[in-house]
């Protein structure tokens, strides 16, 4: 790749190479001993998930998913804000980060919902979820292919000493094409497929903003297809809570040794794997625990609140009246049980917009539960 030059908003005037990406549709890989056994070990990890419920355990599963590969970003809040943020009328909350957070989940939904292998109009509009009303994100760039060249590191006027200079604009849609192209393979090993295919989008960087976000949908993409998981496999947990090395892989993969890469994610799903029986087992522990607690009779309104709260743990009396079809005094009293019962608590919407908030009901315990288990506490 040619020397390009930048002259950046304070004068300055440089050179830079931006990086020359060489197709991989037809790539073979040879892996060494310790990258074939950690392949062989995800596989194999990832063959044991059982299919959970999606109302239950699965429905965590992308909630932490989401949440991780945003903190990776250094996008966090907490997990009510989310919950928030995705019940929250138009105009009721003003909380940026959390909207992110659920576009990041609603795009990977939608991600797992596409069929095998997606197509360039698919990962753009998993970038338009994604980022729909991003607060600094001009409406021309979300769900387009980048136009202008991007970096990563250094500072914010310019590739100079960038950690990474991504292709330049004009080669970006040829080089997806060539991804989903490698995506067509059935020659190679899910694992090793999924773990080039979200190492090759970073390279690529094909938007100006969220790429590390739709690159681990993509890889979640890939992976549930291929391998069949009934759920996502959440590597951004572990990859949330060791972003250094993550990044060193990336960085060896963006050098051309694949094999430390390879065995890296290999490793991280494993891991990955572990977590979905550690949360499994919180969760329902809990869930008995809170089942335990109440007295109400089977097929109530209070019962299915009970056994909703993975997938609804803030609730209120109106979205209990239509989910249940019963009146908004029964789903008031039934509410009002679970409270009394300890399983709930009344407390008013976090509403930071002006007005009187609704009353929600929250499962406290199990909120900050979902924050843990994505955090490791």
């Amino acid at each position: 790749m040619s020397s390009r030059t930048w002259t950046d908003h304070l004068g300055r005037t440089y050179t830079y190479e931006p990086y020359e990406a060489a197709p991989i549709a037809g790539i073979q890989v040879a892996l060494s001993e310790a990258s074939a056994f950690a392949v062989a070990e995800a596989s194999r990890a990832i063959g044991t998930v059982p299919r959970l419920p999606l109302a239950g355990t699965a429905s965590v599963i992308y909630r932490s998913e989401a949440s991780a590969s945003s903190i990776i970003e250094d996008l966090a809040v907490g997990p009510r804000r989310i919950l928030e943020a995705q019940i929250a009328d138009p105009g009721e909350l003003r909380d940026p980060i959390a909207e992110r957070i659920v576009g990041n989940l609603e795009g990977l939904r939608d991600a797992l919902a596409t069929p095998y292998p997606a197509t360039v109009d698919d990962i753009l509009r998993w970038h338009r979820i994604l980022m729909a009303g991003h607060p600094r994100m001009a409406m021309e760039d979300i769900g387009v292919l980048r136009r202008k060249q991007n970096w990563i590191g250094g500072d914010g006027f310019g590739p100079r000493n960038a950690a990474f200079i991504p292709p330049p604009p004009e080669d970006v849609p040829g080089l997806l094409e060539d991804l989903i192209r490698y995506l067509e393979r059935a020659d190679v090993a899910p694992v090793v497929q999924a773990s080039i295919a979200h190492a090759r989008f970073e390279v690529i960087h094909p938007f100006t903003d969220g790429n590390g976000r739709v690159g681990r949908m993509l890889l979640q993409h890939v992976l549930t297809h291929r391998t069949e998981a009934p759920v996502p496999i959440p590597v951004s947990v572990p990859w949330s809570r060791d972003r250094d090395r993550y990044i060193e892989g990336l960085r060896h993969f963006q050098s051309g040794e694949l094999d430390p890469w390879i065995e890296f994610a290999a490793g991280s799903m494993v891991l990955a794997v572990e977590w979905i029986t550690s949360a499994e087992d919180r969760v329902s522990r809990l869930l008995a625990e809170l089942r335990g607690r109440s007295t109400t009779r089977s097929g109530s309104a209070a019962a299915g609140i009970i056994d909703d709260l993975v997938e609804h743990p803030l609730v209120d009396g109106s979205t209990v009246a239509a989910r249940y079809s019963v009146s908004r005094q029964a789903a008031h009293q039934a509410l009002e049980r679970l409270a009394a019962a300890g399983i709930l608590t009344k407390r008013p919407f976090s509403r930071r917009t002006k007005g009187r908030p609704r009353m929600m009901y929250a499962s406290t315990e199990l909120i900050d539960l979902l924050g843990a288990i994505v955090t490791n506490d």
